[in-house]
């Protein structure tokens, strides 16, 4: 494999991803994934849905490139349906980048493509597919709804994506109208991105993820764990053993598991607080009056409402896909207690940095709380392991570069030992 210092030289990034600004986790990590490239010395080209205004680009070595495009609205059904399933501008500029600025040694890194690329950005990849990485940030390279859950019944889904058992199934959030139209965004991917036949590489943030895209028919050797980055929340062990306050961090929806947590803390008569908004919690406000509710919260406001944490509660209905909260939590020496469907379940425990809990058991869940509430030397055990082994589970900032150097590294070289120019 061609030494780090070889490869910046030679070699250049091009990010895809919908936005250029961080609307969400999969467009931070995106622009995280340009500076710290950037950063390292490599030519990095960052080519987005939108404007491109590029303001989260400090380092003005890093080009920006936006097609105008706008993400998909609820709000224009029928605008959706057509570029949703295949934009052709988007295809066309990138086609037209790639064929002006294609190198050899150029590797493409897709972070998100749903909102604005839509799968017509898999067509344009098609002929560089051998040197590009699509990053999983969810499920929708393997699953038509993203998730591998059945929504409306708020349970995990076991049939294999694209069958017609999969196709009947109304398992999407909104409608069956909207799962019908993601089978056939699906089918347009397909095309192009065939997990069962793709030169594409894949990159998972944890590996609990990998058993659904190899179902799905994805190559064991096309698909690599590289664990999400994480920057704790103190550099300091927070004291949780001499805290109080049992927290809820998250949208306040159903399948978070938020009415869970508060009636196990009912249950458990312990301190509770809720940090986060949606559209329960004015429903929940009004139906427990003595809780805190501080609606959502910047960074600095959840690091403060944290140093008089006890442990946070993460008891969702629905597997998640790394939990970062969680391990940002731990890092910090906060305990956690997530639902035993979280990807990091098992990471907690083997920790011992908190424990798990069934989706929707609030009895269980408030025994959980009241022995959390009662023993400081369980707490401060746990304060301890957390804060010492979180990096057993996730990455800093510099690992997580170091990952994505050398699985760029390996695709030139594997490239080049197949005879490819």
């Amino acid at each position: 494999m061609m030494n780090e210092t070889a490869m910046r030289s030679t070699m250049r990034l091009v990010i895809l991803n919908d936005f250029s600004s961080a609307k969400g986790g999969a467009s931070s990590l995106a622009i995280e994934n340009a500076n710290l490239m950037a950063s390292r010395g490599v030519h990095v080209t960052f080519i987005c849905g939108d404007h491109g205004h590029a303001a989260g680009f400090p380092d003005r070595k890093i080009q920006c490139l936006g097609i105008n495009g706008s993400a998909i609205n609820p709000a224009t059904p029928l605008k959706n349906a057509v570029n949703g399933l295949y934009n052709s501008v988007a295809q066309q500029f990138v086609t037209n980048w790639i064929g002006t600025h294609d190198t050899p040694y150029t590797i493409y890194h897709l972070h998100g493509w749903s909102k604005i690329f839509s799968p017509s950005i898999f067509q344009a990849l098609e002929k560089v597919s051998d040197r590009t990485l699509v990053h999983a940030h969810d499920y929708f390279p393997a699953c038509p709804n993203g998730a591998f859950i059945n929504y409306p019944q708020m349970k995990e889904c076991g049939l294999l994506p694209n069958q017609v058992r999969c196709l009947l199934s109304n398992c999407d959030q909104r409608s069956y109208a909207q799962k019908v139209w993601r089978m056939a965004r699906h089918g347009v991917k397909n095309q192009w991105f065939n997990l069962k036949d793709s030169k594409f590489k894949i990159a998972l943030p944890h590996d609990a993820m990998r058993p659904y895209f190899i179902r799905s028919g994805s190559l064991d050797n096309t698909v690599f764990t590289i664990p999400n980055p994480v920057v704790p929340f103190t550099s300091t062990r927070i004291p949780a053993e001499s805290n109080a306050a049992f927290l809820f961090i998250g949208r306040l929806v159903p399948e978070k598991g938020v009415d869970t947590f508060l009636a196990a803390a009912h249950l458990a008569q312990v301190k509770a607080k809720v940090i986060g908004d949606g559209p329960l919690l004015e429903p929940l406000k009004a139906q427990y009056p003595h809780v805190e509710f501080t609606g959502w919260q910047d960074r600095k406001g959840i690091v403060e409402h944290l140093h008089n944490a006890r442990a946070v509660i993460m008891p969702s209905r629905l597997r998640e896909t790394f939990g970062l909260v969680a391990i940002e939590a731990i890092a910090s020496g906060i305990p956690v207690v997530v639902s035993k469907s979280s990807a990091v379940a098992a990471d907690i425990v083997r920790m011992h940095a908190g424990t798990t809990v069934s989706p929707g058991e609030v009895d269980t869940l408030g025994q959980i709380m009241a022995d959390l509430n009662g023993s400081d030397e369980l707490v401060r055990a746990m304060s301890e392991n957390g804060h010492a082994h979180w990096r057993e589970v996730a990455n800093t900032t510099s690992t997580w570069a170091d990952s994505l150097l050398s699985l760029y590294g390996a695709m030139l070289d594997e490239r080049s030992r197949v005879g490819v120019h």
